[in-house]
């Protein structure tokens, strides 16, 4: 009886929220058949779409597609903007995570968002959401923060606030309770500085979830039953929930399974009236958990399945993590020790994958940063108006003198212009000092863009995938040492390209040893196709020799897809790779005994995959930047011939500028 009473409560304070909101709702309809412009007519539906999301889903998404539609033909890009970020947070939200992701495309090709600061932030914000669901928590950070400097900037604290809270969200999944704790708060008193109620009510549920990993369980019902009551009042159906899934979780926790079982339940169902695809997924994971703990094992199985087919189509990459942990604990306790290791294998993969050990700190670095840049501006802030102030306090004081001292009009004269024609030199001289520092800013710029450019180039895609492929090749033919083998080879190779990609300069012998973990590893991925040999004067010592990160492997790797590869199978392909020192320069030549340049060249133009490398080019900028030789000299590329006059190979000389 009592458990039918809470939940006939919850209907009547939802359906007299419901009610509250029904003149606003029929309002709006009433201003929009009124209206005769499009643009009023989009600003009307998009406050209707608002107004309805949280509560009918369908007619929300109604109003939403004729705000799209008649945005497209405005010949302002504003509405066009604003209607398909809308359409974004509509889509992520009911676990469309590609659609949201090619509508965030969309804006960025097409809208001007530099010439609307406001839509930028939101743009960055609800991109760092998308990236947020999928895992890829670098990106999501880079998002938040870029939106939280513009709102500062802006002086807008409610979106300042979703800011903070979804920082916080990714420190709560990197398991840093305390610094989640503490981005929960400055949103949380941003709201209340505001008297923002019904925005209290997700921070209020967070920090429940903070205090539940604190296994502080009174305190968390607390905050989760505040924010419940408050999402009563105001009849918000999703965060209430969400809220009620958080209860559920916490009564798992202290093992009250009944509890936990009804408040799970009642979550599924408000979840499925407004069509959250992500809250159904939580609870069915939930009610399937609880199933596990009392011994329906069956029962479990078949929730942690279904609710990782609808993990896996919305692509929660963390949900379905987790869902093969659970599974594995399931067939765990059902003794079926084959299923339960398959799946915690599964597990660790995909924990690996999406969970890197340093994601913590970097975002203490964005985090560092952000302040950085805040303090940076102050100073230049303050340093300005002192530099106003002195200069005010000279001319006043100039001014006086000149007064006082009529009398002596030639003497003080000569001596205004002597101060005129020396302050145009201090002037002309801090001039010429800035554009030095301008012009070094904009090296530095440009160099940093190019090492990027060329960290992206050297891990490249599709190779990092067929590796991967290799190894999954080699697990699955039971060739388990050479998977091992291989794996242990690739984590050295990408290792040592972060590693350089951190420093503006590497060693020789760093250098060489990233050059040669990837000769060997595409020596292993085409069965020895490829041998190599690496010579160098006495003179140069390697590990005091010092040059820019990674600017020898484009040219290695071109040697192999665009020379070797293309050779006879039954002739073996060769990298021969000299290095000498003349004066402050490395000359390092990288000669081949592929089909040369012209031979690759026509195959690439029968080849249906035309692609065209951009670690050469990136390279070349690079090395013309750091050096002062010519630029025809920089690279030089030799075609080789034999005594037939056929092509035998290619020939490249570098020459890079030592430190």
């Amino acid at each position: 009886m009592l458990r039918l009473l809470g939940i006939l409560l919850l209907f009547s304070t939802m359906i007299i929220a419901g009610w509250a909101q029904t003149p606003a709702v029929d309002s709006l309809k009433s201003l929009l058949a009124r209206a005769s412009h499009d643009t009023t007519k989009i600003r009307i539906s998009l406050s209707l779409h608002d107004l309805l999301v949280s509560s009918d889903t369908l007619q929300s998404r109604q109003f939403l597609d004729k705000a799209l539609t008649m945005s497209e033909s405005q010949p302002s890009e504003i509405w066009f903007c604003k209607s398909r970020l809308k359409l974004t947070k509509f889509l992520y939200n009911k676990g469309k995570l590609q659609a949201a992701q090619e509508t965030l495309w969309e804006v960025k090709k097409d809208c001007p968002l530099h010439e609307y600061p406001k839509l930028e932030a939101i743009f960055y914000l609800e991109g760092g959401v998308v990236y947020h669901y999928e895992g890829e928590y670098d990106s999501a950070v880079t998002h938040f923060m870029k939106a939280l400097i513009i709102n500062e900037r802006l002086g807008d604290l409610e979106n300042m606030a979703d800011c903070y809270n979804n920082i916080a969200n990714i420190y709560w999944e990197l398991e840093k309770p305390d610094d989640a704790l503490d981005y929960y708060q400055k949103a949380l008193a941003i709201y209340e500085k505001k008297s923002d109620e019904k925005e209290q009510s997700s921070i209020l549920g967070n920090i429940g979830l903070i205090y539940r990993y604190k296994s502080d369980y009174v305190q968390a019902l607390n905050y989760y039953n505040r924010s419940l009551a408050i999402d009563r009042k105001y009849g918000n159906t999703l965060s209430a929930a969400i809220n009620l899934q958080n209860i559920g979780a916490l009564y798992t926790k202290l093992k009250n399974y009944d509890s936990a079982l009804k408040h799970f339940q009642e979550s599924n169902r408000l979840s499925r009236q407004i069509d959250d695809q992500i809250g159904v997924l939580y609870t069915d994971h939930g009610i399937a958990a609880i199933y596990m703990e009392t011994g329906q094992y069956n029962q479990a199985i078949a929730g942690f399945s279904e609710a990782l087919k609808l993990a896996e189509t919305m692509n929660i990459k963390e949900e379905i993590k987790n869902l093969y942990q659970s599974l594995s604990f399931v067939y765990e306790r059902k003794n079926q020790f084959k299923e339960a290791l398959e799946y915690r294998k599964k597990y660790e993969v995909w924990k690996d994958s999406i969970a890197g050990e340093n994601f913590a700190s970097r975002i203490k670095e964005m985090e560092v940063k952000y302040e950085t840049e805040k303090k940076d501006k102050q100073i230049t802030l303050l340093a300005r108006e002192k530099e106003i102030q002195e200069k005010e306090s000279q001319r006043q004081a100039t001014l006086k003198n000149a007064s006082v001292l009529g009398l002596f009009l030639i003497s003080i004269v000569a001596v205004l212009i002597f101060y005129t024609f020396r302050q145009r030199l201090k002037n002309q001289a801090i001039l010429a000092a800035k554009n030095d520092e301008l012009k070094e800013v904009n090296f530095k710029r440009q160099l940093g863009e190019l090492e990027m450019k060329a960290l992206r180039a050297q891990i490249n895609p599709h190779f990092l995938f067929n590796c991967m492929n290799s190894i999954n090749h080699m697990i699955l033919k039971g060739e388990n040492e050479d998977a091992s083998r291989y794996l242990t080879k690739f984590s050295k190779l990408v290792r040592l390209i972060l590693e350089n990609a951190e420093t503006n300069q590497v060693s020789l012998e760093n250098e060489l040893s990233l050059l040669e973990s990837y000769i060997q590893m595409e020596e292993l991925r085409f069965k020895g196709k490829i041998d190599y040999e690496i010579s160098m004067d006495d003179s140069i010592e390697p590990d005091n020799t010092y040059l820019p990160p990674m600017v020898l492997q484009p040219f290695v790797e071109n040697a192999i897809w665009h020379g070797l590869m293309h050779k006879e199978k039954e002739t073996p392909g060769i990298i021969k790779i000299a290095l000498k020192e003349a004066e402050d320069t490395l000359v390092c030549i990288i000669e081949d005994n592929g089909v040369g340049r012209a031979r690759s060249q026509q195959l690439r133009e029968k080849s249906l995959l035309k692609s065209k490398s951009m670690g050469l080019k990136i390279t070349e900028e690079r090395l013309r930047l750091l050096s002062k030789i010519p630029k025809g000299e920089v690279i030089q590329i030799t075609d080789l011939k034999d005594a037939q006059d056929t092509a035998s190979g290619t020939r490249v000389e570098l020459k890079i500028p030592l430190s």
